[in-house]
């Protein structure tokens, strides 16, 4: 598909065996293997799985890993390793240059790449290497309603006043701006954060679209065998997975649930993963007399997670801001019908051919629409198979790996060549053959 190329390629988050930004570094740099030789600059908190992936036969014989940053063991406290693991990134941020003078110096790199973490708001100094700088796909600009905020526990609701305000700082930071004009070009995971970008740089020029969540054929299929043939009896089932902070909208979903009850739906909804906002969705459960209803488990992984998915018809989890979904993008290929906040990416990803949208309003507004959204799906389960089905087939179709690579390839090949015309390539080229 795409000639060979040198790419030196950051990404502090890049392990096989984790999920969200980890999953994002790990795949790109798999699938993107398949047509360059890649240097990664990643994290050290990796080294040991990335030691074990090797073991395993896992890692191509064309990703070399160069480990930067330091770390520590990561705190207790959710809320407090979150804060911790940015961090680190500003410090991985800072450090990478040197490491990524010496290396291009050897290796006489193509381009350079940030894949992760996928935010905007750090800005990276690798445009600094007089090669192609590809940064993304970034997210990060979708903003937490303010008039929502009362929903949430005071740590959430701090939280996200502070990220509004990093926001706004980081909007006119120098090395922010600087960082997105000399980018060669930018992939944006949602419409928020592509706005800023283009407001930013001044045009959309050398800016897209792309999510940083994608399926191989393989792994779509593991998901997607449990479409087919889900049973429709019983109290309804929902699922929630995903770090559970303020910003997923839990809280919004229980509020709906209850009044749903109410109303005489019988319904069983389990919250697959941990996260900072869990006592304060415990306590609201029991407040609204959920708590036969609603089931706190533990970190759902492997078989257990996708046959979860596979009992599951409804997957509820109306976030607020949302860069990828990964969690709802594999309920989707399960043909579980997802019902989300119409923001961000979901609002992408989801269509009405295959799920629904909730408008992002008042709270009382968005609880009565998600209330009816349940009871009407409750009502006539045919829903589930219908649309369950179309999810399944719009991930499947939609967000696959030759997709993710495609896209990226073309970029690739577009920004070497507006920096390095053909004749200076093969002069690049053979000049690196030689040596």
């Amino acid at each position: 598909m795409a000639c060979q190329m040198k790419v030196l390629i950051s990404a502090i988050a890049c392990n096989p065996y984790l999920g969200s930004e980890n999953y994002f570094g790990w795949a790109a740099v798999k699938v993107l293997a398949r047509d360059h030789e890649l240097w990664v600059l990643v994290g050290q908190r990796s080294q040991s799985d990335l030691a074990r992936a090797a073991a395993e036969g896992l890692i191509p014989p064309n990703v070399h890993f160069v480990f930067a940053g330091d770390f520590r063991p990561w705190h207790s406290s959710r809320m407090r390793a979150r804060l911790q693991g940015w961090r680190e990134y500003l410090h991985f941020s800072k450090a990478i240059l040197p490491l990524a003078q010496a290396l291009h110096a050897a290796e006489k790199f193509d381009l350079v790449h940030h894949v992760t973490y996928a935010t905007w708001r750090v800005a990276s100094p690798l445009w600094r290497l007089d090669i192609p700088f590809v940064f993304g796909p970034i997210g990060g600009n979708e903003q937490f309603p303010l008039r929502l905020l009362p929903m949430l526990s005071i740590t959430s609701a701090a939280f996200e006043l502070a990220r509004m305000a990093s926001n706004l700082v980081s909007r006119f930071s120098p090395g922010v701006r600087r960082s997105l004009r000399e980018s060669a070009h930018v992939l944006v995971a949602n419409p928020e954060t592509g706005r800023l970008v283009k407001q930013v740089r001044g045009s959309g020029d050398g800016v897209a679209r792309l999510l940083p969540g994608f399926y191989s054929d393989q792994k779509a299929a593991a998901f997607a065998r449990f479409a087919p043939g889900k049973k429709l009896d019983g109290p309804l089932r929902l699922f929630a997975a995903g770090n559970m902070e303020g910003r997923k909208g839990v809280a919004l979903a229980l509020m709906a649930l209850a009044r749903a009850k109410t109303a005489g739906m019988k319904f069983h909804y389990r919250l697959g993963a941990g996260g900072p906002e869990i006592a304060h969705l415990k306590k609201l459960a029991a407040r609204l007399g959920l708590a036969a209803e609603v089931e706190f488990a533990d970190n759902l992984s492997g078989e257990d997670y996708q046959r979860e998915l596979g009992r599951t018809h409804v997957f509820l989890l109306p976030s607020l801001r949302e860069s990828a979904g990964l969690t709802m993008m594999e309920a989707m290929l399960a043909g579980c019908v997802p019902v989300v906040a119409d923001c961000a990416s979901p609002s992408f990803i989801v269509t009405d051919e295959c799920g629904f949208k909730i408008p992002v309003a008042r709270r009382r507004r968005m609880v009565a629409c998600l209330t009816d959204t349940l009871l009407a799906i409750d009502r006539d389960r045919k829903i589930i198979l219908q649309k369950g089905g179309a999810a399944s087939r719009r991930i499947a179709a939609g967000f696959t790996e030759e997709a993710y690579r495609a896209t990226v390839n073309a970029v690739y090949q577009s920004v070497v060549r507006a920096k390095f015309p053909p004749p200076i390539i093969q002069g690049r080229r053979k000049a690196k053959n030689e040596t």
